[in-house]
C-alpha cells in the first residue's frame, strides 16, 4: 500500500487532520489531479495516495462539499491508468468472483465489514472536524459501504481500490491490487498524460 505518508498540524478549512494519513496538496498536485480528474477538485481535498513515481494516485475529499452537498466518496481514484485497469476487471466478471468470495468466506465477509466500518469512521472523524456530524450521519444513513454503496456493496471496485491504497484494510480492494499487481511500473513512466489522451479519444 502507498498510503501518502507524513502529517501536517496546521489548520485548513474544515479542520486539523484529515482522514487516514492523507496530506495536503504539494505544488502541482492540484493540476496534476484536475488533469486526471478531467474536472476542477472538489472541496479541501488532500492526497490519499501516490504511486510508485510519486505522482498523485487517491484523493482524499472531505464527506461535504463547501456548499454543503454530500460527497459520499470519501477516497477516489485519479490514476488514469488504474482507473482503466480496474474497469477492465470489472467488464470481465471481478465483481462476481468477490460477491462469491463473500458469500463462501467468512473471513472475508467480515473483512469487508471491517472495512465499513473504518470507512465510516473516517469519514466521521472529518465530519466531526468540520462541525458537521450530524447532517454527515444523516445524509449517510442507510448508504454504509464503502463509497457510500449499501452495506456489502461491491458496485464499485475503483472505491475499493483508492480505500486500499489510502491505508484501509480492505480485502476487496487488497485483491482488486493483487490482480493488477505491477501494472504502473510495466505499463507506465510516471507521466499519465499518454493515458490522459487515449481517454480523451474513446
Amino acid at each position: 500500500m502507498r498510503a501518502a505518508a507524513g502529517t501536517d498540524s496546521r489548520r485548513w478549512m474544515y479542520g486539523t487532520e484529515a482522514a487516514m494519513d492523507s496530506e495536503p496538496l504539494r505544488a502541482g498536485d492540484m493540476e496534476i489531479a484536475e488533469k486526471q480528474l478531467g474536472r476542477a477538485v472538489r472541496g479541501d481535498a488532500r492526497v490519499a495516495a501516490r504511486c510508485p513515481y510519486g505522482v498523485v494516485e487517491v484523493i482524499a475529499t472531505p464527506p461535504l462539499l463547501p456548499d454543503g452537498t454530500p460527497f459520499p466518496t470519501l477516497y477516489w481514484l485519479s490514476c488514469p491508468l488504474l482507473r482503466r485497469r480496474v474497469s477492465g476487471l470489472e467488464n470481465a466478471g471481478f465483481r462476481g468472483l468477490l460477491r462469491c468470495r463473500l458469500e463462501e468466506e467468512p473471513s472475508f465477509a467480515e473483512g469487508l465489514r471491517r472495512a465499513e466500518a473504518e470507512y465510516i469512521a473516517a469519514r466521521e472523524k472529518w465530519a466531526e472536524e468540520m462541525r458537521a456530524a450530524e447532517e454527515t450521519r444523516e445524509y449517510f444513513a442507510g448508504h454504509e459501504g464503502v463509497g457510500g454503496t449499501v452495506a456489502g456493496g461491491l458496485k464499485c471496485l475503483h472505491a475499493h481500490l483508492a480505500h486500499h491504497l489510502a491505508g484501509g484494510v480492505n480485502p476487496a480492494g487488497a485483491a482488486v491490487s493483487e490482480a493488477l499487481s505491477g501494472s504502473q511500473e510495466r505499463e507506465c513512466d510516471g507521466d499519465c498524460g499518454p493515458f490522459l489522451r487515449e481517454d480523451a479519444r474513446r
